[in-house]
């Protein structure tokens, strides 16, 4: 038997289309519609809005709700045409709208779903379906209470979900830790989603040597109110100051002098044994005075202002008779021991001194000459009259 060159296209078959289209017609003139819904709407009735009490009103006129595919609106914007109270909600940061959209778009539909019957109710309430972490709490860390009870949302809500008292936090944790939650408000106070989002983000499980400042030796038993005190949401945390002398200035002998970097001499491990370089500084170190004592220059642990001349710590002995009074010793001196010395100004010949210009004087020191102090000189120590071989 041929087969029909027409096949889908046959006569057969498109009488069959037709009639199909004609029934579909018919059925649509008499059910409207409602040939398309998923299902029956809600008819639970409730305060007038838009003027219905209920969706099931609206049931026949999808256009109510769905907007055609070449509207610019969206099924939201379909729902704040009647529901004009939660299109306010979503301006005031108070609201749980608000909190459900402020950090991603959250479509109406992600909690209020439709077509799921006439007692079906129009919003999720159960846990494991209401998108929790929108409003900025999550609920990982509260699946299950400590009785092992899996939580529903009248054990943190009462009876209207939209609604929280922050109190119950510290009245379900007492009965967990009271001495523990006791210490703990005492430290943070009584806001707890000021620190705690439900992921516990910031907890005793807290990984600090991950953060900008590394717990380590005396700092890492530490409790967290020693550094992070007055704390009270997650923000204070963050911005908790990483300078030693935001908890130690009652501890810094120093007066402030080496200002607030503590790390540059001290070690987390212990306040002593101390470092300094003191190269660092305009005085730098070098020959005898590598051996002194810091308090030998810094009486009174005084830092800065010490006076940079040598006089600060020298003064000027009894030999100078006062002749270089207000002049550097470094002139003559050498920081790694005050003898020998180097005379470099204008002396009266005959000039001794290392480096003397004098004749037969060039290996005299001045105590060869200045014998008690450099005010009076004496030649005999070296000419003496009884000994041939000296000069005049």
């Amino acid at each position: 038997m041929q087969k029909s060159r027409l096949g889908c296209l046959s006569p057969s078959a498109i009488v069959a289309t037709l009639v199909s289209l004609l029934m579909m017609a018919g059925f649509i003139s008499v059910s409207g519609s409602g040939f398309f819904t998923a299902g029956s709407l809600n008819a639970k009735a409730g305060k007038m809005i838009g003027g219905v009490i209920s969706h099931a009103e609206i049931g026949n006129d999808c256009a109510k709700c769905h907007p055609a595919p070449w509207d610019a609106d969206t099924l939201g914007d379909r729902c704040m045409v009647c529901h004009k109270n939660i299109s306010t909600q979503l301006s005031d940061p108070t609201s749980l709208h608000f909190k459900l959209t402020k950090n991603q778009f959250m479509g109406c539909r992600a909690c209020h779903s439709e077509h799921r019957g006439p007692e079906a109710g129009l919003t999720k309430t159960q846990s494991e379906d209401f998108p929790h972490d929108g409003t900025g709490y999550s609920l990982k860390s509260h699946m299950r209470r400590s009785d092992g009870q899996t939580f529903v949302c009248a054990d943190c809500h009462g009876a209207d979900i939209a609604k929280f008292d922050p109190a119950v936090c510290s009245t379900c944790h007492q009965q967990i830790d009271k001495e523990f939650l006791t210490t703990h408000i005492q430290a943070y106070g009584t806001d707890c989603r000021g620190c705690h989002d439900g992921i516990e983000t910031i907890s005793k499980k807290f990984d600090h040597n991950l953060s900008a400042f590394k717990l380590e030796d005396k700092h890492a038993g530490l409790e967290c109110a020693k550094c992070h005190a007055n704390a009270r949401t997650a923000v204070d945390f963050k911005t908790t100051s990483n300078q030693c002398s935001a908890c130690h200035i009652k501890d810094d002998t120093h007066a402030g002098k080496f200002g607030n970097d503590c790390g540059a001499c001290h070690k987390p491990s212990g306040w002593k044994p101390a470092t300094f370089d003191h190269n660092l500084a305009a005085f730098k170190l070098d020959g005898a005075h590598l051996a002194v004592t810091c308090q030998k220059c810094h009486v009174n642990n005084v830092f800065k202002g010490i006076p940079p001349e040598c006089s600060g710590c020298h003064k000027d002995p009894s030999f100078h008779q006062g002749l270089f009074s207000g002049q550097t010793c470094s002139t003559c001196h050498q920081t790694l021991s005050w003898l020998p010395a180097k005379f470099n100004q204008p002396h009266p010949e005959p000039r001794g001194g290392e480096g003397g210009s004098g004749v037969n004087h060039g290996g005299a020191t001045c105590r060869d000459c200045h014998t008690v102090n450099l005010m009076t000189a004496t030649c005999i120590k070296c000419h003496d009259s009884n000994n041939p071989d000296n000069g005049d």
